[in-house]
């Protein structure tokens, strides 16, 4: 009998020695007997607690050990269980937390030397005329292939999958597409989608025109006289409290501003006209 503590049982019930955790698979009437014994106990309800293994058994399988996280080298060693009881009024403390037993380096090195143990074999097995060293115009050279590796027969007992891994197995099975008719089907199902767009499109394309402003009869642009400020454009407003300036003028002046001029500057006293000469008045 193996006394374990239960790591987990969604989505695999795992269970462990306090050291390493391996999962374990179940036959139908160890269920059916768990069920008719502990009818108040559910398997679910085992995560964390201690059950004692009364009928067991190890069987090797040929895996992928890209989706099945417990297994290494494509070889599962599995732990069928045939019997098994709760121990609800004991508990376990484990002194570490538990690692994958197939990730120990002791355990790995156990696979290895078995499957070179099954490479030999098969080559023993084979006749000498087989196992080409120099092959004429390949690479191989002696490299048998790795279909035949293993020597053993496989576990043919019936398990039942549990919580999540139960789910994410029957997800697997199903998530295959499934196409029905053939060619003409599928073009057909393309026309009617396309005509079904088309007569959606058409309604909201009405609503969209009915609500588009038209472009007016006398939509051509007002003719006039550009403003003086310049391209048509209002003049900004002048701020408070700031001069207006002056009117835009053509720099030409008349006789009578002239006259006007020339008698303002005579009203100014020490004042000459013309240009000055190196920093002095001139003589005029």
């Amino acid at each position: 009998m193996l006394k374990v503590f239960v790591k987990e049982t969604n989505p695999y019930f795992l269970i462990s020695d306090s050291y390493f955790y391996v999962p374990a698979y179940f036959t139908q009437a160890a269920l059916d007997d768990f069920e008719k014994k502990f009818p108040t106990t559910k398997v679910g309800d085992l995560n964390e607690k201690v059950i004692l293994i009364t009928g067991w058994s190890l069987e090797l399988k040929k895996v992928d050990s890209n989706t099945v996280f417990t297994s290494y080298a494509g070889l599962e060693v599995r732990l069928v269980v045939t019997g098994f009881k709760p121990q609800l009024g004991e508990a376990i403390h484990p002194t570490r937390w538990p690692t994958n037993l197939y990730r120990d380096d002791e355990f790995k090195t156990t696979i290895q030397h078995f499957r070179h143990r099954s490479i030999q074999a098969n080559l023993e097995k084979m006749p000498a005329t087989d196992v080409p060293l120099f092959s004429k115009g390949g690479v191989d050279q002696g490299i048998v292939s790795g279909k035949d590796d293993w020597t053993f027969k496989e576990g043919s007992t019936k398990v039942v999958t549990l919580g999540g891994a139960k789910k994410a197995a029957a997800a697997a099975s199903s998530s295959a597409a499934k196409v029905k008719g053939g060619a003409k089907r599928a073009g057909k199902a393309a026309s009617k989608s396309a005509k079904k767009a088309t007569k959606a499109a058409a309604p909201v394309s009405a609503k969209v025109a009915k609500f588009t402003p038209s472009k007016p009869k006398n939509a051509s642009a007002a003719k006039g006289k550009k403003s003086a400020t310049g391209a048509g454009k209002k003049a900004l407003p002048t701020p408070v409290g700031a001069k207006k300036s002056a009117p835009a003028t053509n720099d030409k002046m008349t006789m009578k501003s002239f006259k006007q001029f020339i008698k303002f500057q005579k009203g100014k006293k020490g004042t000459t006209l013309g240009k000055r000469s190196a920093g002095k008045k001139s003589n005029k």
